[in-house]
């Protein structure tokens, strides 16, 4: 019987084109002439500097704080996220709870704190909005670990990990991802909170069925898990650096994170990336993301020394072209 053909990306952006709000897509190739290529497309094409927002492809970002946190011998992997935080903070009972495995999702953390199903479920616009410092601390409190060692899927853990990292700093997230990543790879874009001109170029987030989200999703203390905003224009040159990553302490911090930290049943994790799986793609890493009205897609493959970004205003996936940008095509 003859295999399916995998549907290239021309043909995927033609299919969701005419589905999806405002699409931005793609691949990075340093060794390419013309270092990989772009496209706008959907029913409102966006620029190239317009704003989305990325959910989840922030955790690539806080992985990319601690890295450098551990590259410059400030804190190690293994050390208690307890050390990083007020003393009166109260945690689940069971051995200390590692930054290793809160970037790695195998801390035994729940998804998300108790009590946010029942908000995401009964479609409340903004979950994560009320959740500050204390609303953390008291969700640490009452939650229970469960599957300690193993990959659990965690927005409270990477949330928790990026509120801890800037606590030790005595700043804030949006200014420590600012301080640590943004600003030094010059990417004026991609930020938690936006100017007034950034507002004014963001996209509108849409459902899968076209009606436009009147609220994006804001997030407090565990803005770590999801609060970014970016361009094509930065996520293009994020994705670069992965593959080239530079000579110096980012430079190898860009390789610890892009190293395996945990092995699990669905193949290694670094520290927040996720290999993709598949015995054809040993050397490809992703993250993807979705908060109310959008999705976003990440792939780095250094080995192929070749990366792709896809972001919509829609809540339709995202990942499938992401995967097919990215990866080299097979024999």
């Amino acid at each position: 019987m003859a295999s399916m053909r995998t549907p290239s990306a021309s043909e995927l952006v033609e299919r969701l084109s005419p589905r999806i709000h405002s699409l931005a897509l793609g691949t990075v190739e340093p060794d390419h002439p013309d270092g990989g290529t772009s496209a706008l497309a959907g029913r409102v094409p966006p620029e190239s500097t317009t704003l989305f927002q990325i959910g989840s492809v922030t955790k690539v970002f806080t992985a990319l704080v601690l890295a450098r946190h551990v590259v410059r011998g400030e804190v190690t992997l293994d050390q208690p996220v307890a050390d990083l935080l007020p003393r009166e903070w109260r945690w689940p009972e069971g051995e200390p709870i590692t930054l290793r495995e809160l970037s790695t999702h195998s801390s035994g953390l729940p998804r998300v704190p108790p009590g946010m199903w029942g908000k995401v479920l009964g479609r409340d616009p903004d979950p994560y909005a009320d959740i500050d410092a204390s609303g953390l601390a008291a969700a640490l409190a009452r939650v229970s670990l469960k599957g300690r060692g193993r990959q659990r899927y965690s927005n409270l853990g990477v949330g928790l990990l990026g509120h801890a990292l800037a606590h030790r700093a005595g700043t804030s997230y949006a200014s420590l991802v600012e301080a640590e990543v943004c600003g030094p790879l010059g990417l004026a874009d991609t930020v938690v909170e936006r100017s007034a001109d950034q507002v004014a170029r963001s996209a509108t987030g849409h459902t899968r069925r076209g009606r436009a989200r009147r609220l994006a999703w804001r997030f407090d203390a565990l803005a770590g898990a999801g609060a970014l905003w970016s361009t094509l224009d930065d996520m293009r040159v994020f994705v670069r650096v992965q593959l080239d990553p530079p000579d110096d302490e980012l430079g190898a911090a860009i390789r610890l994170a892009l190293s395996p930290h945990l092995e699990a049943s669905g193949g290694p994790h670094g520290l927040s990336w996720v290999r993709v799986p598949g015995a054809g793609n040993a050397g490809a890493w992703f993250h993807n993301g979705g908060t109310a009205g959008f999705r976003s897609m990440m792939v780095v493959c250094p080995d192929a020394r070749r990366g792709s970004v896809v972001m919509a205003a829609s809540d339709r996936s995202v990942d499938g072209l992401g995967l097919v940008l990215a990866l080299p095509p097979r024999a």
